[in-house]
């Protein structure tokens, strides 16, 4: 399997682990709020990466919606790593809590052990088909136990004992192959109720299958009705005994935030579009003629604090200072190391981010302001 396909195949099962806990069709209790496990399944429709796909990816900066994504990347490279934390994760000026180095030795040995059963799983697969709904549930709820379909290219090297991952999460095991010179002839010797569930006639089944096959793609091929068995090792059952595990301070790390004294313990990162927007809000809406962001009104507060420059010339229109704003902020939040959703007297819950060299931005928690 190549390193895109597992990455897929990782970030499948993250998403339909946390769908079911969500949809409650989970059978193991993960130890997460179902609002958590929303957040790491919310998209970020503004911005423009968040359907980008990579074959690699930097753990630098704050990590882009879709959370789960950026999870299961973290657990495939803590996998191959045989490393649960990354070096640039902390500043030595900035002391982490107590029990972060002994936490993560114990959740590294738990993401080494189900980490590696999970990639051993998804590697052991043969084949990989996609089922629309409501046949996948049926199939993963053991009420459907026969799949049909088209006897061409693949489909025809599918036999007994072979493994194969439907939807790209749940694994089955063939138990026998048949072939048929037709649906109608399949659906007529097999047993409807399992190739199709709550489908009531031979001829309604047909239709079904018209939907993906012509009628000369079938009687040129022929059909199989593939009988698969549930094997009782899933990824998804693996990677809940992970989470559940893990917990709240556990998924954190692997999204890369730090935990300090006032770490709020279930919080997540905002949206890299939400820092932005609250980011270039007018810092004097009411005033004619003032075009000053809220962000280049702060940086002008810290520009000169720096005897380094590291900030910029802050100088020029409004416009200018805007830009240079933007560029500095944008900058922070593609390589920051440092990443905390922590309470700061006197401002309460704040969102703070940093580089290596302690320079950074701070947030309300969520991001707005």
């Amino acid at each position: 399997m190549s390193p895109v396909n597992l990455k897929d195949c990782m970030e499948e099962v993250v998403k339909y682990t946390l769908e079911s806990h969500i949809n409650e069709t989970l059978e193991f209790d993960l130890g997460l709020s179902k609002s958590f496990c929303s957040d790491l399944l919310k998209l970020d429709p503004n911005d423009p990466n968040t359907t980008t796909a990579t074959t690699s990816e930097s753990f630098e900066g704050v990590p882009p919606y879709p959370l789960y994504k950026r999870l299961a990347s973290a657990l495939l490279e803590s996998i191959n790593s045989k490393s649960f934390r990354r070096k640039y994760s902390n500043l030595n000026f900035i002391p982490e809590g107590s029990s972060s180095k002994q936490e993560e030795n114990e959740w590294q040995k738990l993401v080494l052990d189900k980490g590696s059963e999970i990639v051993n799983i998804l590697k052991s697969v043969v084949h990989e088909l996609h089922v629309q709904e409501p046949f996948f549930s049926q199939l993963k709820d053991g009420k459907k136990r026969i799949e049909g379909r088209c006897a061409i290219g693949d489909y025809n090297r599918i036999g007994s004992g072979t493994l194969i991952r439907f939807n790209k999460c749940v694994v089955f095991e063939v138990q026998d192959a048949h072939w048929y010179a037709s649906f109608s002839a399949m659906l007529g010797a097999e047993s409807l109720a399992k190739v199709l569930p709550g489908v009531e006639t031979i001829e309604e089944g047909i239709q079904i299958y018209r939907n993906f096959y012509t009628e000369e793609k079938e009687k040129a091929n022929g059909v199989l009705a593939i009988h698969v068995l549930k094997v009782d090792v899933q990824p998804y059952a693996c990677l809940a005994t992970l989470l559940s595990v893990l917990s709240y301070g556990g998924v954190q790390r692997l999204l890369g935030l730090t935990h300090t004294t006032g770490t709020i313990p279930n919080a997540l990162p905002p949206r890299r579009s939400t820092l932005l927007s609250s980011f270039t809000l007018p810092y004097k809406s009411n005033v004619e003629g003032c075009t000053l962001t809220h962000g280049a009104r702060v940086l002008a507060k810290h520009a000169n604090r720096s005897t380094s420059k590291y900030w910029g010339t802050l100088e020029g229109s409004d416009y200018d200072k805007n830009r240079l704003a933007m560029d500095v902020v944008c900058h922070i939040i593609e390589h920051c190391g440092w990443l905390n959703v922590h309470i700061v007297p006197p401002h309460g819950a704040v969102f703070e981010i940093r580089v290596a060299d302690g320079y950074g931005a701070r947030w309300s928690k969520d991001g707005c302001k």
